[in-house]
């Protein structure tokens, strides 16, 4: 029996034939009847092949899909002069295979290749929502917007492909991929947000170099006016600052802080002579033995004053030794002993090197007594041992980085006063040290106190220095990375979330040394690589793909591609995304703000997707500022002038009140520059 309807559905549906095949790129000649825009088919309007579209080619029972790439004219071949013009052309598409239809489902790749002479036809309703279904039966799906080119129809990624994979957001500054960043955790969020499991084994770190995920303060009373990304009760966030002692400070395990690694790279150490100096410290527990009791702080202490005294080195002098106590004491701060400061005054005035004899005498009551003279070294233990050991020293004084840097101000001078190393090689770094730590000491605590204590934290880095900005995220990334690998539970989940992610994962700065550099990408580098075994996975970022490092980009899972203008910054992404075809890279530039290329492990197919409107009260704090109410005569941007009196509606002639406007000008996002 024949079956009329689907007779007349091929008809309508069927555009061309196959003429020529060259891998997976196919050539395929279209009917003079479909040169039309759109085609009726039972009193429906559809659109007709074009360029970006899709086809499905019929090979005997096989489907293979195609995506058409561009289209040309051809002249037709055949000697029949009698024919009109029109009819002597040919329109010719060139399309690409990306998957083929089996047991009803879409499958990407291409498992066999069409035959010259097959029919192509438009994909039907059903046919096309199989292909842009995203989301496996097991998944859950999450809306993200809708498709730019089919109005209406839903984009729903799963969240087991989505958030279980490493994503990365690129785009230019004001294209939105911040806006992005935020729909798509707000939505997983929303999702789970209830669950008390998800409370309990999620946790996704996000950090904000420019404050954009900050809660926006009230006016007059500080309450909380926003919530960004998600609810408080969500949410922790981390200010940093090292302009003002205001800032919070993150909490950071005692075995973390005492890495050799991180102080390296903190105080920019040689590799040759002042990187094996940290290392040799802060490993040996010498030191953390001399500093458990008050008198074994000020034998330490009297110690190393006593071989200062002693020595006979001519490169030393009574500045170095005073130098050395008030290293002690600026340690110690507040805390330090009060008779500290008049021994240092004492040791300053009464204390001399005799250059003839080469070695230092002290002079007092009239009398000078000399080092090296064996009848007064009585005196020069109790000039150190006994009178440090009476200033009453307490080591609960020396707590978070302080001792640290007390280990490392003991070992210095230890070694300069005992003759094993050089003042030369090693003092920059104690000079470094010095002028550093108060900046540490502003961003960190050592505490047991865990820094994930909700799903999502937020670390503001806006006011925190250059140098510091690189090395918080490194060492705190660095922490919690070691931690899941020793994590016994495989159901516990973090995502690292990097926004402005050039400013840690670049491979062409020259601000720091090539061993920093080269720690600090592979740090990262193995987190992409490795991290998915342990449930860790990584979320970046940025407005410049060819700034970050091509081992990054290259193991990322998901790509969304907001607009790129800059060629270098697009071609790094095409070297990275193997299965993106030419006109969504050719779409990239002029993409409007809102929309992005959606491509990756999530989907079948690349998509150009409009992302969803964000409730205002969760957006980032990125907006422009519009220049044009402010400067409208009449105007206060304060609120208070006659403008904000009036609620006269604006004489517009496309008729849209002041909300349409609000409504209009919200994907109005910029991203202030790093």
């Amino acid at each position: 029996m024949i079956d009329h309807e689907l007779l007349t559905r091929d008809a309508v549906f069927r555009v061309g034939a196959v003429v020529g095949v060259q891998g997976r790129t196919v050539r395929v000649r279209v009917d003079k009847a479909k040169n039309g825009a759109h085609l009726i088919y039972q009193g429906r309007l559809l659109r007709n092949v074009g360029v970006g579209g899709y086809l499905k080619i019929t090979k005997g029972f096989s489907e293979l899909v195609a995506k058409v790439d561009g289209e040309e004219v051809a002249e037709a071949r055949g000697d029949d002069a009698y024919r009109s013009s029109r009819d002597r052309v040919e329109r010719i598409l060139t399309v690409s295979l990306i998957g083929f239809i089996s047991g009803g489902q879409f499958r990407r790749g291409v498992r066999e290749l069409p035959l010259v002479g097959n029919e192509c036809f438009l994909l039907d309703e059903q046919e096309f929502d199989r292909i842009h279904s995203f989301v496996d039966q097991k998944d859950r799906a999450l809306t993200i917007g809708q498709l730019a080119m089919e109005k209406g129809q839903d984009v729903r990624v799963g969240v087991n492909a989505l958030f279980a994979s490493h994503i990365g957001i690129f785009g230019n500054t004001g294209s939105g991929k911040s806006y992005t960043l935020t729909k798509l955790y707000h939505e997983l969020f929303a999702a789970y947000g209830d669950s008390e499991p998800f409370k309990k084994r999620a946790r996704v770190l996000l950090i904000d170099f420019n404050g954009e995920y900050v809660n926006r303060s009230g006016a007059e009373d500080g309450a909380q006016s926003s919530s960004v990304l998600t609810d408080n009760e969500l949410k922790t966030q981390f200010v940093l600052s090292t302009r003002t002692e205001a800032g919070d400070r993150l909490p950071l395990s005692k075995e973390a802080m005492e890495d050799p690694t991180i102080w390296t790279v903190l105080l920019d150490a040689t590799e040759k002579t002042q990187a094996p100096f940290v290392q040799r410290t802060l490993q040996r527990d010498y030191w953390e033995t001399r500093l458990g009791t008050g008198g074994d702080l000020a034998s330490a202490v009297a110690g190393i004053t006593y071989a200062a005294i002693r020595s006979s080195d001519p490169a030393l002098d009574k500045g170095l030794v005073v130098k050395f106590l008030e290293e002690v004491e600026g340690c110690m701060g507040d805390d330090a002993p009060g008779g500290l400061g008049a021994y240092i005054r004492d040791i300053q005035s009464n204390l001399g090197y005799h250059s003839m004899s080469k070695c230092f005498y002290y002079r007092g009551d009239g009398v000078s007594r000399y080092a090296n003279d064996p009848n007064y070294d009585s005196f020069f233990k109790e000039l150190t041992y006994t009178r440090i050991g009476e200033l009453g020293f307490d080591p609960s004084a020396l707590q978070d980085v302080d001792r640290i840097r007390f280990k490392l101000v003991l070992q210095y001078y230890s070694d300069i006063f005992n003759g094993y190393a050089n003042r030369e090689h090693l003092g920059p770094l104690i000079k470094r040290l010095e002028s550093r730590m108060p900046r540490v000491k502003r961003l960190i605590r050592v505490s047991d106190d865990p820094l994930l204590g909700k799903p999502l934290t937020v670390i503001s880095l806006r006011d925190v220095n250059v140098e510091m900005r690189k090395v918080i995220p490194l060492l705190i990334c660095r922490q919690l990375y070691d931690e899941k690998k020793r994590d016994a539970d495989p159901s516990r989940y973090l995502n690292i979330v990097v926004d402005e992610a050039h400013n840690i994962l670049s491979s062409v700065s020259s601000r720091e040394s090539e061993a920093w550099k080269d720690y600090r990408l592979e740090t990262f580098e193995e987190i992409i690589k490795e991290g998915r075994k342990f449930g860790v996975f990584l979320t970046i970022a940025s407005q410049r793909p060819h700034d970050i490092s091509e081992t990054v980009i290259s193991q990322l899972h998901n790509y969304f591609l907001h607009r790129l203008v800059n060629n270098l910054d697009i071609l790094a992404v095409e070297k990275a995304v193997a299965y993106l075809d030419r006109v969504s890279f050719e779409s990239l530039p002029i993409l409007p703000t809102g929309s992005c290329v959606l491509s990756g492990i999530s989907t079948q197919v690349p998509v150009v997707v409009d992302v969803a409107q964000l409730p205002s009260v969760y957006e980032p704090n990125n907006r422009t500022m519009t220049l044009a109410d402010g400067w409208v005569p009449g105007t206060d941007p304060d609120g208070e002038g006659p403008a904000s009196q009036s609620a006269e509606k604006p004489d517009d002639p496309l008729g849209l009140s002041p909300d349409d406007f609000t409504r209009l000008g919200s994907w109005a996002v910029d991203e202030p520059p790093s």
